[in-house]
């Protein structure tokens, strides 16, 4: 899996790049508020159809006019695809429009076209934050190799909004309770559905994070493990019905599901320093990469921006020393510091300035 060629046009600062990467290691430097993180979430957006970081497309268009564009060539399946995104402003709404190879692509479509694995500091919410930021990891990891899930994953949403809608209606007598049933079954097996995945995913990212997390920490121990409830769904709803209707929501079910990170034998949410949760997260981001070839036969791109901070020196080595394993990788850094000179040597170095991409000094 490779990103052979990438084009931004009015997209956050940047306000026109054409970028060709390497196909190893690829750096690039610069201060913050430069544009590093930005570029990074141009890549992953072309894998993911939409920005795993902003809450609204609007916020991806830059100032320069109502339009943005991210535009890639990609090697994918052992054939060249080229990608397009386009954002467009209309009034108080953004629409998107996908395509590949110059045919249209629903959003839904798109994910598996071309991989990735992300890391950037805002992961360190999927242990110090909410349950949503691990159910997160999961479905962006899914939606790239299970084809169906994404739909599923949608059809789970809006069938849960209508069992909400409706649980409110019974609770003040608008509808009679049974209507719930025809929605419980609906959410049932769809829920089942994300569920089985899920626990699939964790069962093959548990043992590679926790390989990963020991070379790269000196043998400190990582469990992952997932929590939803013990019974059924079906059963689980049944019982929660009563509550359900005082509280005008669905108590059970996948939405409500988390991944539970332990840390010699302690929850690293509460008890892990912050060097310990960032390598542990930086763990499971190596394991996801893992995971992705497995079931697909080939790596992803693996984005990781300002990775090293909080590191100690030992976690930083082993970290460093993975960066040399095949596969293309996209690093940001504020300063070349941290990274031997060695390592510096082999990787095509790019600073970036304003939202300009320049040769370094």
């Amino acid at each position: 899996m490779l990103l052979k060629h990438l084009e931004l046009r009015n997209y956050r600062n940047y306000a026109r790049v054409e970028l060709d990467p390497g196909p190893g290691l690829n750096l690039f430097l610069g201060a913050n508020g430069q544009g590093k993180t930005n570029l990074l979430e141009a890549v992953a957006l072309l894998a993911l159809s939409a920005s795993p970081r902003a809450g609204r497309d609007a916020e991806l268009i830059g100032d320069l006019a109502s339009e943005a564009r991210v535009q890639a060539q990609v090697e994918s399946g052992g054939r060249l695809l080229e990608i397009r995104i386009d954002f467009v402003a209309d009034g108080n709404r953004t629409r998107r429009r996908i395509e590949v190879d110059g045919q249209p692509r629903r959003a839904l479509d798109l994910p598996g076209a071309f991989r990735v694995t992300l890391f950037w500091p805002d992961d360190l919410d999927l242990i110090k934050a909410g349950p949503e930021h691990r159910r997160r990891l999961l479905n962006q990891l899914l939606v790239q190799v299970r084809p169906g899930y994404a739909r599923t994953l949608a059809r789970y949403a809006r069938t849960l909004e209508q069992r909400n809608r409706l649980l409110k209606q019974v609770a003040v007598g608008d509808q009679p309770e049974d209507s719930l049933d025809v929605w419980d079954i609906q959410l049932v097996a769809l829920g089942e559905e994300l569920r089985a995945a899920r626990e699939e995913a964790v069962a093959n990212l548990a043992p590679l994070a926790s390989a990963a997390h020991s070379a790269i920490s000196g043998g400190e121990l990582l469990e992952i493990s997932y929590v939803g409830t013990e019974l059924e769904l079906a059963q689980a709803l049944a019982v929660a019905r009563r509550e359900d209707l005082r509280r005008g929501v669905s108590t059970v079910g996948p939405h409500r599901d988390d991944v539970l990170f332990i840390l010699e034998g302690r929850e690293a949410r509460a008890y892990a320093s912050q060097g310990q949760q960032r390598s542990a997260v930086v763990s499971v981001k190596l394991a996801e990469a893992q995971v992705i070839a497995e079931l697909t036969g080939e790596t992803p791109v693996l984005l990781l921006d300002d990775v090293l901070s909080e590191l100690d020196a030992d976690r930083r080595r082993e970290l460093l020393r993975r960066l040399l394993e095949p596969g293309q990788v996209i690093v940001t850094s504020v300063e070349a510091e941290p990274f031997p000179p060695a390592l510096v040597a082999l990787a095509r170095v790019l600073c970036i300035d304003s939202g300009k991409l320049l040769h370094c000094a």
